[in-house]
């Protein structure tokens, strides 16, 4: 039995091979449990945004999606998701293919079950010493004071670009110039010992980069001589290998691109804010969300549980906390503590006007001037916490569904384009594929992929009941090129074909 168990989705227009792979393989006994089968490209690429599988064996001969095309739209909703052909074309230019693709092996039929469970363990092999060299070494953690004090140190007198970059090269950190640079900040519940490392291990295969835990979170600096015109791509496999490495839910927060560490500090918090006024798990953009506050909030404060509940705690939550840290005979400067934490917070996600109506609204404008007993200030900051956790999830959740409500106007406007997809989507919106796939399932309730079938049906049948246009017509006004892939799509979806719902109309 493999130590790491890897998921799959195995997909294949023979029928009578897709059955024999699924069920005469011994899969959990190699090191894989079998989540998903599909007998055309189509349904494989739904299974992937669905399911999130590890490995995708697929033919490269797949009725309406091949394989080529399939291994690059799945590669687009999981980056980080291996990739096997199983094809009976041997010729250069199907290899050339499978290597273009970055396939993690080429396997050809006809091939005996006892080969092909040989070859996945192969596979299953060479995945594992993959995930294994993204987890964190035994060895001691590295330390990189120059960087942390550029990410954290807001107090300190900045020495200049010269000397900088002096500390840097002096601590191992070698680049040239002209450069440009991004900070990142990654949230999630919780993180494993030296989880930075991983985090760099991933970065550095495209940029230079250096990584620290503070405060409940991983800042990253990252150094790019060649621009970040790829820097999404590396982000999504970057949340993706998080998610998968730490079993855990994660928000990547991206700060703007700057050209001088002068801005380090700024783009740190940027980063954080992104992470923090974010809604849902993925890739988090600073422009993505609306940060009215100019004013610092360290990450240092950030790392509060007060903040956290703030931004990502239910009400119920929030209020068990603030029991046990304002409880019965709790000291007035202890509340007041918990005061200034509370609007420090909200100051930066709600801004100064909204936080100043939530400090009239709880009678807590000036706390120290009116002389409150402790149960009354102790209820008063009670309540300007619910009241702010309120505010912040609504703005959040506002911001989402108009995100989520404008693809869904794209998918009821645009449905007839045949290349509409929701990489396409996400590069219009300026947000990644997989931050927009989970709000459309959170938001929406259900895949892109399958809204626009949703979408590209509706309008079939209307128009297949209206008797007005050939079907071939139909299926080009629903961006479907392929009469036979429409029509498989059409019977798929309704369970009777154009024809044959065309014809039950007329009678």
């Amino acid at each position: 039995m493999a130590d790491q168990i890897f998921t799959i989705v195995v997909a294949d227009d023979e029928e009578e091979l897709l059955d024999d792979v699924c069920t005469l393989i011994d899969w959990e006994s190699i090191g894989f449990r079998l989540v998903g089968k599909a007998n055309n490209g189509l349904d494989a690429l739904q299974l992937v945004e669905q399911l999130e599988p590890d490995l995708l064996l697929t033919d490269i001969q797949m009725p309406f999606i091949k394989g080529t095309e399939l291994a690059r739209q799945v590669r687009e909703l999981q980056p980080l998701i291996q990739i096997a052909f199983l094809s009976g074309y041997d010729d250069f230019e199907y290899a050339r293919s499978a290597i273009e693709s970055q396939v993690i092996a080429y396997l050809l039929k006809p091939i005996k079950m006892a080969d092909l469970t040989a070859k996945l363990q192969e596979i299953h092999a060479r995945m594992e010493t993959r995930f294994n060299s993204l987890l964190p070494s035994e060895g001691p953690a590295s330390r990189h004071l120059a960087v942390a004090s550029l990410l954290l140190d807001q107090n300190a007198d900045y020495p200049g670009e010269k000397e900088i970059i002096k500390r840097l090269n002096d601590t191992g950190i070698s680049f040239k110039e002209p450069f440009l640079l991004a900070v990142l900040a990654i949230s999630a519940e919780s993180f494993p010992p030296k989880a930075d490392q991983t985090v760099d291990t991933v970065l550095r295969e495209h940029y230079t980069s250096f990584s620290i835990i503070s405060g409940g979170r991983i800042l990253s600096l990252v150094i790019s001589e060649e621009g970040f015109d790829k820097f999404g791509t590396v982000l999504d496999e970057l949340y993706c290998v998080c998610k998968r490495i730490f079993n855990c839910e994660c928000t990547v927060g991206v700060s703007r691109i700057f050209s001088e560490f002068a801005g380090t500090i700024p783009a740190c918090k940027e980063a954080v804010d992104a992470t923090r006024l974010a809604d849902g798990h993925g890739v988090s953009n600073i422009s993505q969300v609306s940060v009215e506050s100019t004013e610092a909030v360290t990450p240092v404060q950030a790392a509060t549980e007060l903040d956290r509940l703030l931004f990502t705690g239910s009400s119920g939550e929030l209020e068990s906390y603030l029991d046990k840290v304002m409880g019965p005979g709790t000291s007035e400067l202890s509340i007041m503590e918990t005061l200034v934490i509370a609007q420090n917070v909200l100051q930066a996600a709600i801004g100064k006007e909204d936080l100043a109506m939530l400090l009239r609204r709880t009678s807590l404008t000036d706390p120290l001037k009116e002389k409150l007993d402790s149960e009354t200030f102790r209820r008063r900051v009670k309540e300007l916490c619910l009241a702010g956790n309120e505010m912040i999830v609504n703005r959040k959740q506002k911001g989402m569904r108009v995100l989520v409500d404008r693809t869904l106007q794209i998918i009821k406007t645009r449905y007839m384009d045949e290349s509409l997809s929701l990489n396409l989507v996400s590069e219009e919106l300026h947000v990644s594929p997989n931050y927009l796939s989970a709000n459309m399932k959170k938001y929406a309730g259900d895949t892109f992929i399958n809204l626009l079938i949703q979408r590209r049906m509706e309008v079939a049948k209307a128009l297949i009941n209206s008797g007005g246009m050939k079907i071939a017509e139909v299926a080009e006004r629903c961006g479907y090129s392929d009469q036979h892939y429409f029509s498989f799509c059409f019977k798929k979806y309704f369970g009777v074909s154009p024809a044959k719902m065309r014809k039950g109309e007329e009678n």
